[in-house]
């Protein structure tokens, strides 16, 4: 899945959305008739929200693939309603204690889909799940029956929900809330735990600030929940406030993962690049001793006994000594067009006399198809970009003679920007694969040791395509 950047607009919206909503609970933190110390509430409450939304938006751009900063600023709007405790309105206070539970169903769902923000687990999206009912509602049959009083706030207004007071049906189910939330706690905890342990130590930097902030500020707010007084509360609010910054610790540490697993990949695509050169090599070595074994040498021991036997025949009389030296002669010929060959293949004698372009052109008149070559005939390359551009040209034309089945094919070298690009294109059969066969396995060796790349296009019955690109700064 592509991942999503919030567009600018969005970005506006939510920013405008936050300062209102903000503004709003400090409208109402520093009027409530119910609310102690209403400086502090209306410092700390929408600064909580700011601080989710804020790093939401943040870790939005950063990593747009992660769903972590969308839910951070879900929070911080949940925060925000939960807030709206403080109102004077009996309506507004009553739908912040129920709904305001989201916060903390919100604040699950991000510790246990962290870093991607999906629930793939399966007890990880049961557990979000049940976040989901338990938080909010935990603690709504004890709505029913509590006076403000049974609430631990005498000044507070009396909910709506409230159809009779019962003191101590009000507690029963007050305690009855407080084992929900502690038995999700127990299970969260256990889950955590598992999920750390199975991680790789690499893997556990991100885990850790988040676990450990998350888990502590759930028994912060269980223990709050079941009646611990202000102290636990107070000690609950400062924990989610700094879990904005664990969450974003995390993410800044999964980057850090994520960098050290790309590099682990690169380190293993080297060591195998290294160990295809080295076999690539002995392979040559060994093709080249076969072939001076089978060609040359066995040419130059004909010759060797032809001439031997020219000697002979020549002191006991001449008699037929031209036409033996004239089939050495002939021998000599075909032995040195061997060697040619073969120190072409070696390195191309034509291409350190006289450049590139000629190089190709010459490749081109070889080749059993015609060839059209683009290619600046003036430009001045490096010696190593100028060899692997002749070779990445050869092993393509050398492919187009074996394999494609063409009736032509082009070759365009440029350079431009400070890069050169090699295309080679066929009309035949297409269906090859950079990925089988030797050669175009040790192109790609060799054009990566340039920090360049090689691709290949060759779709079943649409020709191919090879382009590949080096960087080759202009000449000081």
């Amino acid at each position: 899945m592509t991942p999503v950047v919030p567009a600018r607009p969005l970005l506006i919206a939510i920013v405008l959305a936050a300062l209102v909503g903000g503004g709003i609970v400090i409208a109402v933190e520093l009027s409530s008739d119910h609310q102690t110390v209403r400086a502090v509430w209306a410092s700390f409450a929408p600064a909580v929200g700011w601080s989710f939304i804020g790093t939401g938006l943040y870790a939005w751009r950063r990593r747009p693939e992660s769903r972590i900063g969308a839910l951070m600023i879900l929070l911080g709007f949940a925060w925000f309603i939960y807030a709206l405790t403080a109102a004077n309105s009996r309506l507004v206070y009553t739908f912040a204690l129920v709904v305001g539970g989201l916060w903390g169903a919100i604040f699950l769902h991000l510790g246990v889909s962290f870093p991607t923000g999906r629930l793939t687990d399966p007890m990880a999206r049961t557990l979000a799940i049940a976040g989901y009912f338990v938080f909010p509602l935990a603690f709504v049959p004890a709505l029913l029956f509590a006076s403000p009083h049974d609430l631990g706030c005498d000044d507070c207004l009396t909910n709506l929900l409230l159809i009779r007071h019962d003191r101590d049906l009000a507690t029963v189910l007050t305690g009855f809330g407080a084992l929900c939330y502690l038995v999700l706690f127990g299970i969260v905890l256990a889950w955590a735990i598992r999920r750390w342990q199975a991680t790789p130590p690499i893997d556990r930097l991100q885990l850790t600030p988040v676990y450990t902030f998350s888990l502590l500020t759930f028994l912060l707010v269980t223990v709050a929940r079941a009646g611990a007084g202000n102290a636990a509360w107070w000690a609950a609010f400062i924990a989610t406030g700094l879990m904005p910054f664990a969450f974003l610790a995390g993410l800044l540490r999964t980057h850090l993962s994520l960098l050290d697993a790309e590099l682990r990949a690169s380190l293993e695509e080297l060591r195998a690049s290294r160990a295809r050169i080295v076999e690539a090599g002995d392979a040559e070595r060994r093709r080249l001793e076969r072939d001076l074994h089978d060609g040359a040498q066995s040419r130059l021991v004909a010759l060797k006994l032809l001439l031997s036997s020219a000697r002979l025949r020549a002191r006991r009389g001449g008699e037929g000594v031209d036409a033996m030296l004239g089939e050495a002669i002939d021998e000599l010929d075909t032995s040195l067009s061997e060697l040619r060959e073969l120190a072409r293949g070696i390195h191309p004698a034509v291409l350190t006399d006289h450049g590139l372009e000629p190089a190709l052109q010459a490749l081109a008149s070889r080749a059993p198809v015609p060839v059209t070559v683009d290619a600046d005939a003036d430009a001045q390359l490096p010696g190593n970009v100028e060899s692997a551009a002749y070779f990445v040209v050869s092993e393509a034309l050398t492919n187009v003679a074996k394999y494609s089945q063409a009736t032509e094919a082009a070759v365009a070298v440029r350079r431009t920007d400070g890069r050169v690009t090699v295309d080679v294109t066929d009309d035949g059969v297409g269906g090859a694969d950079v990925t089988r066969g030797s050669g175009l396995r040790g192109l790609a060796d060799r054009v990566a040791s340039l920090d360049g790349t090689l691709s290949l296009e060759s779709p079943a019955g649409g020709g191919t395509h090879l382009h590949a690109e080096f960087p080759c700064p202009p000449p000081a």
